[in-house]
């Protein structure tokens, strides 16, 4: 069977540009906040395996034949293992890859900072638990012979197939679940690494399969041995399995990216300031920040557009702050800078028009001024709008 990669994200296109009315003074709050920063999105059709710091495939040249083990297949990138595989240590077998490269460098994970990294990974049930290791993922600090730091494992537990994650040094079991549910099929991950010495670090993984969250947990530790700590993926697996589980098989992983924590700052602007096309300022609902909010005419194509200057390009979450004291949605378009990032979003009802809820979206920003309109995507219109706030 051809696997591809799952469409995720949304769908892009140009916005439709209406007449507006002249826009009121800009104003804005500014305030210092954490944020994830984008670091690295590498593409497998694109970036190929120049996303990574070094490739150990088959590093002993034990199995020419199989050669490439490691290399992108359309959107994926593909770890490809035969049990006549051997690495340098002939106890074992290595299929990995190390470390994130972007066009200005490998980055640095250091003692003191938190990086967060998501992925997709499909596991075949070729791929086995076993009763030694088998890891899929680690983070290490560079060097031959060093410990992992943490592990995420595929290993059998009273003869069950499980998928874990550990802190390595302390043994601290983070998160377990059953693996055979989630073979044959996409599952996402999230990996969240603290990095500090004994209870100063940190770690949480998250598993989820089709939008159900399956292991979400958090475990203190020592996630910081010396130098730095660097990533791993890939099949690196011993050869003292007693089951019977060592076959040839393969990992794929996709829309890999990589977060470091950062302080951001978060600039809000009230939508009584913004651009306003088929709507009008109101007061008469309690609750709204700044001097007042936006009613927008019951019409589909009316917007709310604000002009936001942003010091650095990269990407920002974007948080609409509404009410809708009504029961039936009403779905708005997001397009930033004439280009729709999110279309036909839902803002559903929150009870009364008294009653304020968020809701957070992802955009990429250029540096300097930035156009964020949201517009009505039915006949309903907006919701009643507070407030844009971006963080960056």
């Amino acid at each position: 069977m051809e696997l591809t990669r799952r469409q995720l994200g949304t769908l892009f296109g140009a916005a439709l540009l209406t007449p507006y009315l002249p826009a009121r003074p800009a104003s804005a709050a500014t305030s210092a906040a954490v944020a994830w920063k984008l670091m690295w999105a590498p593409e497998a059709s694109v970036d190929g395996l120049n996303a990574f710091e070094t490739i150990e495939d088959d590093r002993a040249d034990s199995h020419p034949a199989g050669q490439p083990h490691i290399f992108p297949e359309g959107d994926n990138f593909r770890f490809t293992m035969h049990t006549v595989d051997r690495d340098s240590m002939t106890d074992r077998q290595r299929q990995e890859v190390t470390g994130n490269r972007t066009p200005s460098g490998y980055l640095q994970w250091l003692n003191g900072e938190t990086w967060r990294v998501t992925y997709s990974m499909f596991i075949p049930s070729s791929l086995k638990a076993t009763t030694t290791f088998t890891h899929i993922s680690q983070t290490k600090m560079p060097g031959m012979g060093t410990n992992p730091i943490t592990v995420t494992s595929l290993r059998r537990v009273n003869g069950v197939q499980t998928i874990e994650h550990k802190i390595f040094q302390s043994d601290i079991l983070v998160g377990r679940t059953d693996l055979e549910p989630l073979q044959n099929t996409w599952i996402d991950a999230e990996y969240e690494i603290k990095i500090g010495d004994g209870g100063a670090g940190s770690v949480r993984w998250v598993l989820r399969k089709g939008g159900t969250t399956l292991v979400d947990a958090t475990k203190t530790g020592d996630t910081f041995l010396g130098d730095r700590v660097r990533p791993k993926w890939g099949i690196y697996r011993s050869l003292g399995d007693t089951s019977g589980s060592l076959q040839n098989c393969y990992l794929l992983l996709t829309n890999m990216r990589a977060y470091k924590q950062v302080q951001a700052v978060a600039t809000r602007l009230e939508a009584e300031n913004a651009t306003i096309s088929q709507g009008v300022v109101e007061s008469n609902h309690a609750g709204f920040s700044g001097t007042g909010f936006v009613n927008t005419d019951n019409v589909a194509g009316c917007y709310v557009q604000w002009t936001h200057n942003a010091a650095s390009a990269g990407p920002a979450t974007l948080t609409l702050r509404y009410a809708n004291g009504t029961t039936a949605d009403r779905p708005m378009d997001i397009s930033v800078n004439g280009t729709v990032v999110a279309s036909g979003v839902s803002f559903a009802g929150t009870g009364a028009w008294t009653t304020w809820a968020s809701k957070n979206l992802s955009a990429t920003l250029v540096a300097g001024a930035n156009t964020i309109r949201v517009t009505g995507a039915t006949a309903n219109g907006c919701p009643n709008l507070d407030y844009l706030e971006v963080l960056q």
